[in-house]
């Protein structure tokens, strides 16, 4: 009669340190969080005997995750880079004039947005975000936490959810809002 007992006990704490491993697995880079579910199933029988079994663990995307993280639009005139510190899009072409470099940027300065969680504004920097391998297409999202890049037409948006503070980025224009 003990040792059922003992046998579920042992099960059940296994199945515990199982459950709070997948937890703490997910620690450490935010950029690949995913929401571990795992089920356990207890069916008990008539008979000296009861045993437990442990469902497969499912991922499930993390909440505010979606789309590519780096990607370029259809045109290939633009790329972007997503995560949960902000967005960035930087564009090969266009027709508009960006503001006066800053005496402060010693990089290349105007060639894109960028929106994270303290301000919004032109890029200075020595990298870029073009020529990402993954297309995002049109009418499509790429989410990373807040951050948010919407692919349409007419250019890519991409804002902070949380403030509504963000940009649109086209050939034609550009919007900082």
């Amino acid at each position: 009669m003990v040792r059922p007992v003992r046998r579920r006990l042992s099960i059940a704490v296994l199945a515990l340190a199982v459950g709070l491993l997948a937890l703490t697995a997910g620690c450490g880079d935010d950029e690949e969080a995913t929401v571990t579910e795992e089920r356990t199933v207890t069916t008990t029988e008539p008979g000296p005997a009861t045993e437990t079994e442990t469902t497969a663990v499912q991922d499930l995307p993390a909440p505010g995750v979606q789309g590519p993280r780096y990607f370029s639009t259809p045109s290939g005139n633009i790329g972007c880079y997503v995560a949960r510190s902000g967005a960035r899009c930087d564009i090969r072409k266009h027709s508009w004039s960006s503001p006066p470099e800053p005496a402060s940027c010693e990089l290349d300065y105007g060639q894109g947005l960028a929106v994270d969680g303290d301000s919004v504004g032109f890029v200075c920097a020595g990298d870029t975000t073009l020529g990402a391998p993954t297309t995002l297409a049109y009418g499509s999202a790429s989410q990373r936490g807040r951050f948010l890049c919407e692919s349409e037409e007419a250019g890519i948006t991409c804002t902070n959810v949380d403030t509504g503070e963000g940009f649109f980025l086209s050939r034609e224009s550009y919007r900082i809002f």
